[in-house]
């Protein structure tokens, strides 16, 4: 505690005269040591420092800033070292106390008044701070040794006997000396003992009587720093990566993911993309058909490039770097951008999306959902099994952002797979128990004449996608079918989505057969098998 500013409102008191003074049993007004009132009771001036706690990662009453500007610091009290006089039963001095925020405080700096709230032996300080203020704040505490400190100010009135010892021990402050002077009118006295002796002449009562001081103390309590890190580069085959200490644990460093790479699901883990069909029941095209698309992001880890990052790190920290994942970090802020189709899929780039409901754990993986239509779908699936450049659909990033936005990172999701694993994989995370086929009524007619001729035709046989037949004669020229088309097929490319194929044998009574490929309309349901039809139908059936 350093010596106070102070006023002298009596001099000469006699103990019954004193009121709410506090009686100081030292005369070294730096350190009074325990004071006692007029009636008995025990106090001190407590000390005050910082009440921020740490231990494995876990913070408690840390200094914080909220999103609204509000700065909030915790301050213990304790009883100030080498306290003189017995302190049992003696109670903290908080009356009177006040603080403010001091930042750039080594330079004197700008101040706020902090509003404090005690909870039992800390104290827990606000300001809410904006503008210039706030980003002042913010970077100055962001600093591993923040030029940021509370002034703490305690005012407290005190009474010293007026003894030899505190005569010459306070008689260079100018105030107390000329508060003692001014009990004799003003007569100067060229030393304290001259003084002393003077005084005690004329009256022997006069060591037992008190100096009565209004003191004020004031004494500085730096403010630990927000949660936040240092920022490193180490290059890693021809790329410079970040790694970033934490600014408290000095041997915490902590990386990013290399990337994030389309999969089923974890390595070794049932898996987690799933792919679902819903069909309206009322539906006139398999465009209507919806996707329910969750995807998942394997967060891939290079171990090589973070032991040689560890390696590189240890002479700059001076420490041995304990290496963890960012995940494992504080103020870790991730949003997940995605490129996605427009709602006609007529680009094979896509639009940046952010995509607010993904979850993102740069250890355990990306898992989003997706609600596509069926074009949309197409397009996206075809983009993931595509080597072209210009198809950025279901590309994407993760952007990390540290230290309210202090740092930044972005790590790339390749939402890409190999041409040849595309059916595998459709399958592996097709939901199978929901829709997945679309089902339609179709007529199925021809004319008489169709069946006339020579040779004649006995029989027209249609055979749909290898699992419904359908065959008109001449007593059954009409037939009406219901078709159940493989959405599967239409992803995967095997099936045209806006036609029905079909392969047409054609029976004569000569005993011929001929056999074509065809399709029908899907925009049309009723398919009309019309005599010149037949006769360009004219391949082999083998």
């Amino acid at each position: 505690m350093s010596n106070p500013s102070v006023s002298v409102e009596k001099g000469r008191a006699h103990k019954n005269e004193l009121g709410a003074a506090l009686i100081a049993p030292s005369s070294d007004l730096s350190a009074p040591g325990v004071l006692v009132s007029a009636s008995g009771a025990k106090s001190y001036l407590p000390a005050y420092r910082s009440a921020a706690q740490q231990a494995g990662g876990h913070e408690a009453f840390s200094t914080t800033i909220t999103d609204d500007g509000t700065l909030t610091i915790f301050l213990e009290t304790a009883i100030p070292d080498g306290l003189s006089g017995d302190a049992s039963g003696a109670a903290p001095i908080v009356d009177g106390t006040s603080f403010e925020l001091v930042i750039a405080a080594s330079g004197g700096g700008s101040r706020f008044a902090l509003q404090y709230l005690r909870k039992g032996g800390n104290v827990e300080l606000s300001v809410k701070l904006a503008d210039d203020d706030l980003t002042r704040a913010r970077a100055a505490l962001f600093d591993i040794d923040p030029n940021v400190a509370v002034r703490v100010t305690q005012r407290v009135k005190l009474a010293a006997r007026q003894t030899s010892d505190f005569i010459q021990r306070n008689w260079s402050n100018d105030t107390i000396r000329q508060g003692l002077l001014d009990q004799f009118g003003g007569i100067p006295f060229d030393s304290a003992s001259t003084y002393f002796q003077m005084a005690s002449g004329g009256d022997p009562d006069f060591p037992n009587q008190y100096l009565v001081l209004a003191c004020t103390y004031t004494s500085t309590v730096g403010v630990p720093p927000l949660l936040g890190y240092i920022q490193w580069q180490v290059n890693w085959k021809g790329r410079a990566y970040n790694y970033y200490q934490d600014n408290r644990e000095r041997s915490r460093v902590f990386y990013v993911p290399d990337r994030f790479e389309f999969a089923k699901g974890p390595s070794g883990s049932p898996t987690v993309s799933l792919l679902q069909f819903s069909v309206p029941t009322d539906a006139s095209s398999v465009t209507q058909t919806r996707a329910l698309f969750r995807n998942f992001g394997n967060a891939v880890v290079d171990a090589a490039r973070i032991q040689d990052a560890s390696q590189a790190l240890r002479e700059r920290i001076g420490a041995v770097p304990q290496m963890l994942s960012i995940e494992d970090g504080h103020g870790v802020k991730k949003t997940f951008t995605q490129y996605l189709p427009n709602a006609e899929a007529s680009s094979e780039a896509g639009n940046p999306t952010v995509q607010p409901n993904a979850s993102i754990d740069l250890v355990k993986g990306l898992r989003n959902e997706l609600d596509l239509n069926f074009n949309q779908f197409r397009a996206l699936w075809a983009a993931i099994f595509s080597d072209a450049p210009e198809k950025t659909l279901f590309r994407g990033w993760i952007d990390v952002e540290l230290a309210d936005g202090r740092y930044k990172d972005r790590i790339e999701f390749n939402g890409r797979l190999p041409k040849e694993t595309q059916a595998s994989f459709f399958d592996d995370i097709q939901d199978t128990s929901s829709k997945n086929t679309y089902p339609a009524q179709f007529t199925i007619q021809t004319v008489a004449k169709v069946f006339q001729g020579t040779p004649a035709v006995l029989q027209i046989g249609l055979n749909f996608s290898g699992k419904t037949q359908v065959t008109l004669e001449p007593e059954k020229t009409k037939v009406t079918v219901s078709l159940e088309r493989s959405i599967r097929d239409i992803i995967l490319g095997n099936q045209p989505p806006d036609a029905y194929p079909y392969r047409m044998r054609v029976v004569r009574e000569d005993g011929t057969m001929n056999c074509c490929s065809l399709a029908a309309d899907t925009g049309d349901p009723d398919l009309w098998i019309m005599p010149a039809m037949i006769e360009r139908c004219a391949g082999p059936c083998s």
